[in-house]
């Protein structure tokens, strides 16, 4: 698949609300003047955004399913689930890693990525967990990258919500081909980067 029909796939909206109005413009010009050509392509213009839609309903991108893994390891997360069939260790690719403030940072390894995990357990447990925006989006050709901003109840923030960004990347697997998660970017707590010390 094509990087620009990837990318309308996964953005639909404003190109079949354009191909829509184009239709429209069309279809009412060629009533006023009583054109066919015009009606011709009117049809033609609604025809190709009633495809758009099919197609980007029909077609699974990297991206798209890269947010529906990060919706299972929310609520895998949610949870405090780690090692069940459907828990947050399930869904991380064996080198999987742990990256704090940007992805470019260097990042830890799956041994301390799942430690800091399993605070989520403990120190950590989720009460409440709202997903305020949620973004995917494919990139090279078969990986998709999520952004996630949440704003979260644990308990350690004594019951106060706790703003966080979150950037997740995801790739099929050699062994199997199903999609797991490659990185966990942990961005942003409130306005400030992330710091390893918070998930201890």
């Amino acid at each position: 698949m094509t990087s620009i029909l990837t990318g309308l796939c996964e953005r639909p909206l404003v190109p079949v609300l354009l191909l829509g109005l184009a239709a429209a413009g069309l279809g009412w010009v060629a009533v006023a003047r009583d054109d066919r050509r015009i009606l011709t392509a009117a049809v033609a213009v609604a025809t190709l955004a009633a495809l758009l839609v099919a197609t980007a309903w029909m077609v699974s991108t990297p991206g798209e399913r890269a947010e529906g893994l990060v919706d299972r390891f929310v609520d895998a997360a949610e949870r405090a689930d780690f090692d069940g069939p459907d828990g947050m260790f399930a869904l991380l690719a064996d080198d999987a890693s742990l990256h704090f403030g940007k992805e470019t940072n260097p990042g830890l390894g799956i041994d301390r990525l799942q430690r800091a995990l399993e605070t989520l357990g403990r120190r950590h447990r989720i009460r409440e967990n709202t997903v305020l925006s949620r973004s995917g989006e494919t990139v090279d050709g078969d990986r998709g990258r999520v952004a996630l901003f949440c704003r979260t109840v644990t308990e350690s923030s004594m019951g106060s919500p706790v703003l966080t960004r979150w950037v997740f990347v995801a790739a099929p697997d050699p062994a199997d081909g199903e999609m797991r998660i490659r990185q966990v970017v942990f961005e942003t707590v409130g306005n400030r980067p992330a710091d390893p010390d918070i998930l201890r």
